[in-house]
């Protein structure tokens, strides 16, 4: 899917692709430490403190920071089943539907993760591990992932509304043009 990418354009398009490169190098250090991990537990019998809880953030991280650009490539699971059969006027307005669905729920979850992320900082939480990490950290994950994920769909939305063909002067949007046929 790398092959397939666009080029970022604008500063959203690089602060996503950013966030891919950044969820790219955690997934390499995930696969690392959870190898020297189980090298170490089976094959000297001495496993490591830090893996697993490290590597429980990680994911946490590799869901969230990366998804923004995830979206921007299309790499998501998408079904086409019905959108389709669409007109390209229909697609069109379905994309804003769906960027504006997007941007509400990812407004709740930037919302809610940053009071989360704020409690655990008022209140010191910590992991009750032996390395006692602070909850902030995979708390923090949600706003700042929730955000680069709404800056893609607002771009999806703002692209999109642009590209929607307006009406000929003096025609109301919602009149119906008339089909030509291009002959060649």
């Amino acid at each position: 899917m790398i092959g397939a990418e666009r080029k970022p354009e604008g500063i959203i398009g690089r602060l996503e692709a950013g966030g891919g490169f950044l969820g790219r190098l955690g997934l390499v250090f995930m696969v690392v430490s959870i190898t020297y991990d189980v090298v170490l537990r089976y094959v000297f019998v001495a496993p490591t403190h830090w893996a697993l809880e490290v590597n429980t953030f990680l994911l946490a991280f590799l869901c969230v920071i990366p998804a923004g650009e995830v979206l921007r490539v299309g790499g998501q699971i998408r079904i086409t089943f019905l959108t389709d059969r669409l007109g390209p006027a229909m697609k069109g307005r379905l994309d804003i539907l769906r960027a504006a669905a997007g941007l509400f729920f990812c407004g709740i979850m930037i919302w809610k993760g940053a009071d989360m992320a704020w409690t655990a900082w008022l209140h010191n939480d910590r992991m009750s591990t032996s390395l006692g990490t602070p909850m902030v950290i995979p708390y923090i994950f949600l706003p700042i992932g929730f955000l680069l994920l709404a800056l893609q769909y607002l771009s999806i939305a703002t692209s999109t509304w642009r590209k929607s063909p307006a009406p000929p002067a003096g025609q109301a949007p919602s009149e119906k043009q008339p089909e030509v046929e291009q002959q060649i």
